[in-house]
């Protein structure tokens, strides 16, 4: 009786065993492709939403800032003409149409003829001022009242022709007393005529000779 040992299985079997390995391969190959698909639709879209732009923008930002300029300043406002030795015309303070004149041998306030004034140290203090017009003739006070005359030389004149500035007064505006009479100070009076008075005073400002 002759025995069958049973052989190795039909080949069938072995060719059989390869299939999950392929579908492995292929779920591996399809895995990476997609993995690659979805990489490219995701820069795809960051790209079309302005992501790629963002070093461009910085640098038209960066030139638009390089390109403003500020704005020009307004132009300062001119100083206030102070009274220092030169060439002045002298007003009331506010009315820059009136200005001290001679009227003879009178000093009087008017807004026409202006007297073109030298203002120089003062004759007898030189932390004064003393005001002379074109012929050579000095502001002084004589009797209260102040008119244009000639040097005599004289202590009297020099100190009668002396003028200090007010302290205190603000920025522009110029208080004149008298040197020899310091309780009373250079006065406009309401028929323009100019005296020394006791009383406050009459506030004056300086203009430059047109």
């Amino acid at each position: 009786m002759n025995d069958h040992v049973p052989g190795p299985g039909p080949a069938g079997t072995v060719y059989g065993s390869s299939r999950p390995d392929r579908l492995s391969r292929a779920l591996t190959i399809g895995v990476g492709a997609g993995a690659v698909a979805v990489l490219v639709l995701g820069y795809a879209a960051w790209t079309s939403t302005g992501g790629g732009d963002e070093k461009p923008a910085a640098a038209a930002t960066s030139a638009t800032a390089t390109a403003t300029t500020p704005a020009a300043e307004s132009p300062s406002p001119a100083a206030t003409p102070e009274l220092a030795a030169g060439a002045w015309l002298l007003s009331p303070l506010g009315d820059e149409d009136t200005y001290l004149t001679a009227n003879g041998e009178y000093a009087k306030m008017s807004p026409a003829d202006p007297a073109t004034l030298t203002v120089s140290a003062g004759l007898a203090d030189d932390t004064c001022f003393s005001f002379r017009l074109e012929d050579g003739r000095y502001l002084r006070h004589f009797d209260y009242r102040l008119r244009f005359d000639a040097s005599d030389d004289s202590e009297l004149f020099r100190n009668d022709a002396t003028f200090c500035r007010e302290a205190g007064t603000d920025p522009g505006a110029v208080r004149l007393r008298s040197k020899n009479y310091p309780e009373f100070l250079l006065h406009r009076r309401d028929d323009d005529s100019l005296y020394i008075d006791k009383e406050s005073g009459t506030s004056f400002m300086v203009q430059v000779p047109s």
